[in-house]
């Protein structure tokens, strides 16, 4: 017999199989999304690289086209200043090429300037600066060496120079940030003298960029054009702003007009003009690129990850579900082995109570065979010895669907009576419903014969290690030699010790240092004298608190005498002393100042009149009593008014000796008890610095305030014996004189000489 059919192995195979079917789902949609971002990816690079090949063949057409022009309008240029040369330059020809020049710059806004040259003078200056000047050719990157008789029939590009218009050689002009690209013309005539004609044009390269950027790549991604020359030796960049390009040596020597260049960061389109020595170049960032179809297919992409996110969980849950399942077919596969061979009897019934299956240990306890119990309930086991209430209790967990454990007198075949421990489990489904119950029985006939016998023999020791184990007093055990053999684990809780830290070690590593030698001699006089001692300690927990324990500790002797074990039982009293002290403080002090209250002035006022009699001094009852401090309260509140009361208390306090008292006993109201005072002016001297500290300014936020103080003072010993309350009677009617004279000042009444001294102190 099996129960390994529990594990409901169709289940299963319909959940495994509707989780394949999600997850191949969200395969195919994962599939279907990332295909489509892969093409409009490629789609998109493909239009990239069309449209900046494009891009750089048409801007290389539009200035080749221009150059042509401008080559045009030279060799025009160049063929009226021959005509009008033969036979030497006059002025009415000069104007004649002025005229000429201020049309071409008028019909030509990629035109800057244009200067015609005669060795290193200016004959003609578009812009009229220069004329009748020398030009420094070798700034402009125009070697006047090379000036040889033969004709340049053709547009020479120069070079570009960091300038607006063309430097003179006797000019310093400022770096412009709109550069000119220098283009030369020479003349196949020469002066009288040998010198060489040129006819210099300088082209504003940003009018190619500026026109292509707005007519052409408006609302397209962000793009750099770099026009650059080249010597046969070395490239010149047309542009200030270029950006920075790879070699382009192998796109020169491969012939070809067209070329893409790939690097990490960007993607290169290079055109070669086809009549001039010049290389447009659009570069396009990768980055700016991926940025653009990022944004463009951001909803797919967001889609995609969801689906990424999705597939991964649902692939975790399967995974999980999947791993659940087999652990579980391993557990009850197991389980099933482990019940068959137990042994312990286990009974298996399903929810009507019918026996559905009985190991082989249940065949050997009750002598029954396994197929005569299938079917049956198994109260046909039992017996009418088994207690009613018993019964009753295992009745109603069936019932209620509970788990139950306890004692049942069973019958076995032969009808031999025998005590049986059972615990019954019940078994919930899917849907939490109860669909089997479970039995496990043991024969405890011989266990509770040899608990009995234990019992009997052990109760009192049973008792001790209970009290041991449970009690909520630290308990030590120690041999004669002072070393730990036991503690309870009351002991780790407070001192936080494991048993392992302090076993075979000797309780002083509990010492925190605040008892001194002879403290411990005294107590183990008494441990050794009186077998016992108890008090209070002052010990130090593993992690450096110190705290206070009441503690006993017993010497255990054997009937020798010998001791045989110290047993030390403590709690921890901390917070009962916190308690105290709290509750001490409460009492006698106040909540706010945290001065001495009526109570405890009462106290210190008696002990001072004691001893102001054996040392025949005098003692001065001081009365206080704030001027002004109502309004204090009235127009700032009460927060600001128990500001000022502390802010006083503390100055006043300051002024005092170490052997007086200053109290407060309610609302702006204070006493001062001075002690051990010489004569009447010790206390007027004390008066005086307890006014001055009264009038203090004190700052409460952003105000500023302060007030004075009236006082009253009494003097003690006296002619007739007084009680303190008497005292402060008559310091309160003293003060109460000071105020009605003026307030700010103070009165000493002497009543041994029937005078009162009076004393005020200027308010500023």
């Amino acid at each position: 017999m099996n129960i390994s059919y529990l594990t409901m192995p169709g289940r299963i195979i319909k959940h495994r199989r509707l989780a394949l079917l999600f997850l191949t789902l969200l395969c195919a949609l994962f599939a279907a999304v990332f295909l489509s971002l892969w093409s409009s990816f490629k789609h998109s690079v493909e239009q990239t690289q069309q449209r900046i090949i494009f891009q750089s063949q048409l801007l290389e057409r539009s200035v080749t086209r221009t150059l042509d022009s401008v080559e045009s309008a030279m060799i025009s240029l160049d063929t009226l200043f021959s005509q009008q040369a033969e036979g030497g330059v006059s002025v009415a020809p000069i104007e004649g090429l002025r005229q000429r020049v201020d049309e071409m710059i008028h019909f030509a806004p990629h035109i800057r300037q244009i200067i015609i040259t005669q060795g290193t003078g200016v004959l003609v200056d578009s812009t009229g600066r220069s004329e009748g000047r020398e030009i420094d050719l070798g700034r402009i990157g125009l070697d006047p060496n090379t000036a040889d008789g033969s004709r340049i029939s053709r547009l020479r590009i120069i070079s570009r120079v960091d300038q607006h218009f063309l430097s003179l050689f006797d000019q310093q002009e400022a770096i412009s940030p709109h550069p000119v690209m220098v283009t030369g013309l020479r003349s196949g005539f020469q002066s009288l003298t040998g010198e060489s004609y040129w006819i210099l044009v300088a082209l504003n390269p940003e009018y190619f960029t500026d026109f292509f950027l707005t007519e052409e790549v408006e609302n397209t991604l962000q793009q750099e054009i770099s026009l650059l020359s080249y010597d046969g030796e070395r490239l010149v960049s047309m542009l200030p702003n270029a950006a920075e390009l790879p070699p382009v040596g192998t796109f020169l020597q491969s012939g070809r007009h067209q070329q893409l260049y790939f690097t990490p960061d960007a993607l290169h389109a290079w055109s070669l003009s086809s009549r001039y020595p010049l290389i447009i170049s659009v570069t396009q960032s990768q980055r700016d690129f991926v940025r653009s179809w990022w944004q463009n297919n951001q909803a797919m992409l967001l889609v995609l990850c969801a689906l990424v996110m999705l597939m991964l969980v649902s692939m975790a849950v399967l995974v999980r579900e999947v791993m659940h399942r087999v652990s579980i077919q391993q557990q009850m596969a197991l389980l099933s082995k482990a019940v068959d061979q137990s042994s312990a009897a286990v009974i298996l019934t399903d929810n009507t109570q019918r026996v559905v299956y009985a190991n082989p240990a249940v065949e050997r306890l009750f002598g029954y065979s396994a197929s005569d119990m299938l079917g049956k309930n198994p109260r046909f086991l039992g017996s009418t010895w088994t207690d009613r209430s018993t019964m009753d209790s295992l009745r109603q967990a069936l019932q209620q669907g509970s788990d139950w454990e306890g004692e049942l007198i069973n019958r076995t075949a032969k009808g031999e009576l025998m005590p049986v421990a059972t615990r019954i489990s019940a078994v919930l489904d899917e849907t939490n419903s109860v669909s089997h119950f479970v039995g496990v029985l043991e024969n405890i006939t011989e266990r509770k014969q040899h608990l009995e016998q234990l019992h009997q023999q052990n109760i009192k020791l049973s008792q001790l290690a209970t009290v041991f184990t449970h009690a909520h007093e630290g308990i030590i055990i120690c041999c004669p030699m002072g070393e730990i053999l036991e503690v309870n684990d009351a002991f780790c809780v407070i001192t936080g010790y494991d048993r392992a830290d302090v076993l075979g070690k000797n309780p002083r590593l509990l010492h925190s240092g605040h008892h001194d030698a002879e403290f411990y001699e005294s107590m183990w006089w008494s441990i050794n004298t009186n077998g016992h001692w108890s008090g209070e300690l002052w010990n130090r927990r593993k992690d450096g608190e110190v705290y206070v324990e009441h503690i006993t500790i017993t010497a255990v002797q054997d009937d020798s005498g010998d001791v045989l074990h110290y047993v030390s039982l403590f709690s921890d009293i901390s917070r009962q002393k916190q308690q105290e002290l709290r509750l001490q403080k409460l009492a006698h002090f106040d909540p706010l100042t945290g001065l001495p209250n009526r109570s405890l002035l009462h106290d210190r006022l008696q002990q001072a009149m004691h001893l102001t009699l054996r040392r025949e001094r005098l003692i001065a009852v001081v009365f206080i009593d704030l001027d002004g401090f109502k309004r204090i309260n009235d127009d700032f509140g009460h927060a600001a008014g128990d500001s000022l009361l502390c802010f006083l208390a503390e100055q006043m306090k300051q002024t005092l000796r170490e052997g007086d008292t200053l109290a407060r006993i309610g609302g702006d109201e204070f006493v001062a008890v001075l002690t051990d005072l010489a004569d009447t002016q010790a206390c007027e001297i004390a008066l005086s610095r307890l006014l001055k500290a009264a009038m203090l300014e004190h700052q409460y936020k952003t105000e500023y305030f302060h007030v004075s103080a009236s006082m009253g003072a009494t003097l003690y010993p006296q002619v007739e014996t007084v009680a303190p309350e008497q005292l402060l009677h008559q310091a309160d009617q003293i003060m109460y004189a000071a105020k009605e004279s003026g307030k700010n000042q103070f009165q000493i009444y002497d009543s041994n000489q029937n005078t009162v001294i009076q004393k005020q102190l200027c308010l500023s």
